[in-house]
């Protein structure tokens, strides 16, 4: 088999991270030369041989994102790969300032309705509430009742 060229749309994906972790699972597909993530346009772009699209969905659906092949129009072939980057160059749809629980959850659900969204924190990502607050409070407090 020649080698093919593949696209996929990634839902899902709210940060570098999770275009790292996509990127590792399509590689690790058998016959996948090269594969491109791009965070910004919610896109793979795969080089294959002997590897079927509807595999590399299953590798992307198995470390918890969404992916479905994209169809290239009868009269234009797909564009090759792009490079990853860390930014896309364009201006970001929404801008949330504060990366703890709350500015997570508007993040992630902003990503999952199309926007490019940019998440801006500047001390410790996950906040005050995750790190140092109610979450592990509510984890130490009741420890003592446990002691024999």
């Amino acid at each position: 088999m020649d080698t093919q060229r593949v696209a996929l749309t990634v839902e899902g994906m709210t940060c570098d991270h999770c275009a790292a972790i996509v990127q590792r699972a399509l590689a690790g597909v058998p016959g996948v030369e090269q594969a491109e993530v791009s965070l910004p346009d919610k896109r793979a772009d795969i080089l294959a041989k002997d590897a079927a699209p509807e595999a590399l969905v299953r590798a992307i659906e198995n470390v918890g994102y969404r992916a479905s092949i994209l169809e290239p129009p009868a009269s234009e072939t797909l564009p090759p790969p792009r490079a990853r980057h860390t930014s896309s160059g364009r201006m970001p749809d929404i801008v949330v300032l504060g990366g703890g629980s709350a500015g997570f959850a508007a993040s992630i659900r902003a990503a999952d309705l199309g926007a490019r969204v940019r998440l801006i924190e500047g001390g410790t990502l996950g906040g005050t509430c995750v790190n140092v607050g109610c979450v592990p409070s509510k984890t130490l407090i009741p420890a003592p009742e446990h002691r024999d």
